[in-house]
């Protein structure tokens, strides 16, 4: 029996295993480029690790989250104006985008705007979360990292559906500087 092609096989499949789609400020921006033809005309990016966090969380505690989002250690967060379709004549769509390694757990599109959630879990928690929403001129991205609650991804799409993305930006760096 040839064992060749079975270890070749395991490899590949380890090998893409690794290759999940990574996300980061300057991803989503090129992702907005290529769909829109233009750059993000204005940009705000702020990336907190765990030692930023922490600082974070001791000097502005208090009050209670309307998001579930005791647990978070990092955290990146971004929004763009993003530029009108013109030409295109199709608006920017997160929901569109080729996504490997990462479970959707929120996919939706309505009338100029879109939401899409992804995670990453661990055993009873999210490990790993990325948020990507659309508004007719405005966009933003969030990474949240951490032992995060298993109802953060529907309370994210319940905060974009309701408010889009200036609300779900504003609920988001609330949450961030009041969770316990």
């Amino acid at each position: 029996m040839n064992l060749a092609p079975r270890l070749v096989a395991i490899l590949l499949g380890l090998a893409l295993v690794g290759c999940a789609t990574s996300f980061n400020p300057e991803r989503v921006r090129s992702e907005i480029a290529a769909q829109t033809g233009e750059n993000p005309q204005y940009v705000f990016e702020i990336q907190l690790g765990r030692v930023t966090m922490r600082l974070i969380q001791t000097a502005l505690a208090g009050g209670g989250d309307s998001l579930p989002l005791a647990g978070l250690t990092e955290f990146d967060l971004a929004f763009y104006d993003v530029p009108s379709p013109s030409g295109r004549g199709a608006p920017l769509d997160f929901t569109k985008m080729a996504i490997r390694g990462w479970e959707p757990v929120v996919r939706t599109r309505q009338p100029g705007r879109s939401a899409l959630v992804l995670v990453r879990e661990g055993r009873a928690s999210i490990n790993d979360l990325v948020l990507l929403g659309s508004g007719e001129s405005s966009a933003i991205y969030a990474r949240l990292r951490g032992t995060l609650s298993p109802d953060l991804p529907r309370a994210l799409g319940d905060a974009f559906h309701s408010r889009g993305p200036e609300g779900l930006r504003d609920e988001l760096v609330k949450g961030v500087t009041r969770q316990r």
